[in-house]
């Protein structure tokens, strides 16, 4: 049996340059901005639940839920936002893409919980956000692969 297993994988780049290499681009992608500028509503999201729970909880129709656990919300989505910040600056099309699928999933489980009657409309309509914010994606890379 081999001492070392090889996946033959590229090489990663090392140090300094390895995350800023990217992330130092001026000049944004559509797909990239489209990511980025979503990323940003994420991160407000999860701010306000962060700080005002309860007004949020409120305001969206949601049940109240047990200490902690809005916030518990709030972090998902700073954390999510953060990642989808990132990952638009830097224009990794890997996790744009991906972020498609994940955005028009969430979309069509709000809209599934909505129509069942287990959540309120304000719920809907973030996932809405999220499916609208998905399409622009879509449209961005269509863009993008047509000036190649």
């Amino acid at each position: 049996m081999p001492d070392v297993i090889s996946l033959n994988t590229p090489s990663l780049p090392t140090g300094d340059s390895a995350c800023t290499d990217n992330f130092s681009k001026t000049n944004m992608t559509s797909s990239g901005k489209s990511l980025f500028y979503f990323g940003i509503y994420g991160v407000c999201a999860g701010m306000l639940f962060l700080i005002i729970p309860n007004t949020i909880i409120s305001l969206t129709y949601l049940p109240n839920l047990p200490n902690g656990w809005t916030r518990v919300i709030g972090l998902l989505a700073l954390i999510i936002g953060t990642y989808d910040i990132v990952c638009g600056r830097a224009d990794l099309k890997p996790f744009i893409q991906a972020s498609i699928f994940t955005r028009l999933g969430f979309a069509l489980a709000t809209a599934m919980l909505f129509f069942s009657g287990e959540l309120p409309l304000a719920i809907f309509l973030i996932g809405l956000v999220d499916a609208l914010g998905a399409v622009w994606t879509i449209l961005a890379l269509k863009s993008e692969k047509r000036k190649w």
